[in-house]
């Protein structure tokens, strides 16, 4: 059995491609930098899998000021299988060149 935060564990950081998502959730497709290819026509933004955000408990929703093209982090709720990503947060003032690197 695996345990999250020692077994499979998947950190990543990517950028956001699309935010309006269809069921009014609040979640966000993403190109997760060194999972996903940077090529549009082989893995175009609609194929990618949305990712839940976890937002804060105290009542604050800050996830509305996200838009296409700012850099979050997260990780895999699914680990290696990459399939369920989950955002805790978002990066600011950094641009494409600072994390790829």
């Amino acid at each position: 059995m695996s345990f999250m935060g020692k077994d499979g564990f998947v950190w990543w950081l990517g950028v956001i491609e699309d935010r309006n998502d269809p069921t009014g959730m609040g979640r966000y497709k993403i190109r997760i930098f060194g999972w996903h290819t940077d090529n549009l026509q082989e893995l175009p933004t609609e194929d990618l899998p949305w990712a839940q955000t976890v937002l804060s408990l105290n009542g604050s929703i800050g996830w509305s000021n996200a838009l296409e093209g700012d850099y979050v982090m997260g990780f895999f709720l699914d680990g290696s299988s990459g399939q369920f990503p989950v955002v805790l947060g978002k990066f600011s003032g950094l641009d494409n060149s600072e994390i790829k690197a």
